[in-house]
């Protein structure tokens, strides 16, 4: 974890814990994890792509925010000045 790159850190909610902790307890469930695909056809302008996404994750810190638990008295979300690594 680069020290450096860390904008904030926050304790969980309450509801936040709860998922955590069911989706720790629970993995194979899947009840908390949403994923959507997509497959893009055509030409794609790779770097206009890229610069867009990259502008969303700026935009929203919730894409910049890793949750963490493991040998913590706490879990903990740290959000990040910028992404952690690119795509």
């Amino acid at each position: 974890m680069n020290k450096e790159n860390i904008a904030d850190i926050y304790e969980l909610s309450p509801l936040q814990q709860g998922i955590l902790f069911h989706s720790i307890c629970e993995p194979e469930t899947g009840v908390y994890l949403i994923q959507l695909c997509d497959r893009l056809r055509g030409n794609l302008n790779l770097a206009a792509f890229e610069k867009a996404w990259q502008q969303v994750v700026a935009r929203h810190t919730i894409l910049r925010t890793a949750f963490y638990w493991e040998q913590l008295e706490k879990p903990l979300q740290v959000v990040y000045r910028t992404h952690l690594r690119s795509f």
